[in-house]
């Protein structure tokens, strides 16, 4: 009998009140997890490589799942296993798959047997000259096609025909490990990975970030430990889902002008950003950009509006015309950063701009979700939804605010939708 993950009614209507807390942060990776299952599943059913690697792969990741169930579920849960394992059964179901990328799954089962103790061997192929371990770290090999994996005793090493190379957690010659972004403690510590050498952590609107000097690392870790400590003093239910549910931060390349993120669609627990100019950008970030991470696993659950739907409609963040399912994502990612703005504006030296973007976006809330109330375009599902949420933004919007400050907002409403007008004008 095959078993779908069904989220409770308490769990669906805590996420569509904004939050959800850890309980449906474990829940939407449990998900997560089953979903990567499956794609890697039918990759080794379209598997077109040697039977004995496949046969390999297929008996290392059993064993590991038999010897250490979570351990191993980690890894194959992790976000950019998930980032590949989309990537790739995309490009097979088109037929332009490269051997090489669905080979990786080679270093996924070794990265996998390694974490659950299981001994194996694997071959994995070789990317501009260096073996990528998924969450680990990468190695440089020289001109190699492919370098031998193995896992013994819960260590990695890794020989590319010059003799095997032991990955340990720190640098070392050719060796770049994932580091490790680290803060808080206890229910509300916060553990992400900052990614800057997978080769499947593309895919945003902006290429990501090569290899960061350690002192830019460390100016990385400066700003979240600040973030964080806003985050578990001012809204600590959404540090508590965060740290239940986020697992990396991919750093992209910066255009010089303003600080950007963005959250790919299939992929929960990771997202994008260029480093935030300030601590309260940073926490007001990773609100944002989790939202939208919950929003995306939720549907892959639950359908909210009817995909028939091909109107495009006002989005007070945008200057195109969205459809409805990208203004219900600007609707929930934005009422969280309302939220999160609403707890910072009583932190010294953010206060005001605080208020002001606290007002700007419960404005943008409102109209957006009067919007989608309106469209009669909403599922049962997606109606209960939406009035979970319209509960959370009237509290919203019943917080005083200066009056200056509310009429900025509202001006900055209609300038922004006279804009729209004219960039969509037919």
């Amino acid at each position: 009998m095959t078993a779908y993950h069904r989220l409770p009614a308490t769990l669906l209507s805590g996420l569509a009140a904004s939050t959800g807390g850890r309980g449906a942060s474990r829940a939407l990776a449990e998900a997560q997890l089953s979903k990567h299952l499956l794609l890697i599943a039918n990759l080794l059913r379209r598997w077109s490589g040697p039977a004995a690697d496949r046969d390999r792969i297929v008996h290392a990741l059993e064993a590991a799942r038999a010897a250490a169930s979570a351990e191993a579920a980690r890894v194959l849960g992790s976000p950019l296993v998930g980032a590949w394992v989309a990537i790739v059964s995309r490009a097979v179901a088109q037929g332009r798959a490269e051997r090489d990328d669905v080979a990786h799954l080679g270093a996924v089962a070794a990265v996998t047997c390694a974490a659950a103790r299981v001994d194996t061997e694997m071959t994995v192929p070789v990317r501009d000259g260096a073996v990528a371990l998924p969450g680990v770290g990468r190695l440089a090999v020289g001109e190699a096609r492919h370098a031998r994996v193995t896992s013994a005793g819960g260590t990695l090493t890794v020989d590319a025909g010059r003799g095997p190379v032991t990955v340990t957690g720190a640098a070392d010659d050719g060796w770049q490990p994932v580091r490790t972004l680290v803060a808080g403690s206890g229910t509300v510590r916060a553990k992400l990975a900052l990614d800057d050498v997978d080769p499947y952590r593309h895919g945003y609107h902006a290429p990501p970030a090569p290899r960061l000097s350690a002192a830019e690392f460390a100016h990385w870790q400066e700003l979240f430990t600040e973030a964080w400590h806003l985050l578990t003093e001012r809204v600590p239910y959404r540090a508590a889902e965060i740290a239940a549910g986020l697992r990396a931060l991919v750093p992209l390349q910066g255009d010089g002008r303003s600080a950007r993120s963005a959250t790919i669609r299939h992929v929960f627990g990771v997202f994008g950003l260029t480093r935030p100019a300030t601590a309260a950008d940073f926490a007001v970030t990773l609100v944002h950009e989790y939202q939208h991470a919950k929003l995306s696993a939720l549907l892959d659950l639950v359908q909210l509006s009817d995909p028939a739907d091909e109107r495009r409609y006002f989005a007070p963040w945008r200057t195109d015309a969205r459809p409805l399912a990208g203004l219900l994502q600007g609707v929930y990612a934005f009422a969280g950063v309302a939220d999160t703005w609403r707890a910072l504006r009583g932190v010294p030296g953010v206060t005001d701009a605080a208020e002001q973007e606290f007002a700007n976006a419960r404005l943008q809330v409102a109209q957006s979700l009067a919007t989608l109330e309106g469209s009669g375009a909403l599922t049962p599902v997606g109606a209960r939804f939406a009035a979970h949420l319209r509960h959370f933004t009237d509290a919203l919007l019943a917080e005083p605010v200066p009056t200056a400050v509310a009429r900025r907002a509202e001006q900055r409403q209609r300038q922004l939708h006279e804009r729209w007008r004219a960039a969509n004008a037919t």
